[in-house]
């Protein structure tokens, strides 16, 4: 078998492996009350329900990482309101929400990304450990676990007093393991930092582990399986980078990156500069990239975890990142390159600005909806959202059977 047989062949073989392990089993319909709102998306028409309402800033938790428990009952979300960010608990069956924490951290704010919202977590540093049914929030630097059910609250860690807990965080799908991004006091991205950490804290043990140091305060790091991680991003060389339990180091997988939901399938993600869409798996370094249309703007790639449907968040007008539709991949026509795309809604505003006011699209467990953040008009802030996406099919033509380690199916 001559070299690029071989890769190729690492490239199924890891891919199959991952699959067998991270592919969702059917998961039944999400229940979803009648006593939530109703309305049409912008211009497209297509059925959203609202989740919440009223004058605060509700987002999920992030959509790299889960925000809806394994028993597809309790969604987990910030809310921003009279001075406080804490989390809460939606029920999507009966619409009740019951506050979660009551963190008392007097600077919540995420620089240089997010404005500020008062006293309480930190701002997108929680995430849900879905097996153990944990929200995990810091509160300053101590990080601390609500059980979602019971309400439960119990502290983990802390986190030293000259550190900072700084970038977004995830928890291992078998629930083992929370990682997390703690930086020298006071680092900013953007400005120099030494001695960034990618840090690991096991549930049972209360073992930590330092996976890697990076001299930049990045600002995700996502689980890929439950061994290795995807980081973003360096401030002197923006791209994804790999880390793991064992090799000490993060690797850069691809330079330009701004945002990459992982899946089953690969990392799905864009560069903006290059104009690229794209999917990669990091464990073989194959990969696969595409044009994007020429419409799109500011992308925010979607997150389906089972890596089977394509869909992205673009945000219309450039200069200020306040209004944004969606667009789902049909087909990839690779021979004659005329690609189909399916518009999901018109133009959307958002309100307010920062991370909160973006879409962050992710497909929920049950593959029927899409869950994002987008604006109220008549509060004119930002809200929880489902969106139906019950008649797609699989976005075709794209998988990872194009995946190379050359990247010889590129279409340019």
């Amino acid at each position: 078998m001559n070299r690029r047989r071989f890769l190729q062949a690492g490239v199924a073989m890891t891919l199959a492996s991952r699959q067998l392990v991270a592919a969702p089993s059917a998961v039944p319909a999400m229940a979803i009350s009648s006593r939530f709102k109703q309305r049409q998306a912008p211009e497209t028409g297509r059925l959203a329900v609202q989740l919440t309402w009223g004058d605060s800033q509700c987002y999920p938790l992030y959509y790299y990482v889960p925000s809806i428990t394994a028993d597809n009952r309790y969604l987990v979300y910030h809310k921003s309101a009279s001075g406080q960010l804490q989390l809460h608990r939606l029920d999507l069956t009966t619409a009740e929400s019951v506050q979660l924490t009551h963190a008392t951290c007097e600077d919540t704010q995420w620089r240089p990304w997010c404005v500020d919202s008062g006293r309480g977590v930190l701002d997108h540093r929680s995430s849900l450990n879905v097996p153990r049914n944990l929200a995990v929030y810091f509160d300053g630097r101590q990080v601390r676990a609500v059980n979602v059910a019971t309400l439960r609250d119990e502290p983990l860690f802390e986190i030293p007093a000259d550190r900072d807990a700084y970038g977004r965080t995830a928890c291992t799908p078998d629930g083992q393991w929370l990682v997390y991004i703690h930086v020298p006091q006071g680092s900013i991205w953007g400005e120099p930092c030494e001695g960034a950490l990618v840090g690991a804290y096991h549930f049972d043990t209360q073992r930590h582990q330092t996976l890697c140091r990076i001299d930049s305060a990045v600002f995700h790091v996502t689980d890929y399986d439950n061994r290795h991680f995807v980081v973003t991003h360096p401030a002197d060389a923006p791209g994804m980078m790999l880390t793991d339990f064992t090799s000490g180091n993060a690797r850069m997988l691809r330079q330009g990156v701004i945002h990459c939901p992982t899946t089953a399938r690969g990392i799905a993600y864009e560069v903006p500069d290059e104009r690229r869409l794209g999917l990669f798996d990091p464990l073989a370094n194959g990969w696969f990239e595409f044009l994007m249309p020429e419409h799109f703007q500011y992308i925010h790639t979607g997150c389906d975890p089972a890596g089977r449907l394509f869909f992205y968040e673009n945000s219309t007008n450039w200069d200020e990142f306040d209004e944004h539709d969606m667009h789902a991949l049909v087909r990839l026509d690779r021979k004659r390159g005329n690609h189909t795309w399916k518009r999901l809604t018109g133009t959307w505003p958002t309100y307010i600005g920062g991370q909160k006011a973006h879409f962050h699209p992710r497909l929920t467990p049950d593959r029927r909806w899409i869950l994002f953040t987008g604006g109220d008009a008549e509060s004119e802030t930002c809200h929880l959202f489902l969106l139906d996406v019950s008649d797609l099919a699989d976005s075709q033509g794209i998988g990872p059977h194009l995946l190379s380690p050359t990247g010889e199916n590129d279409l340019v």
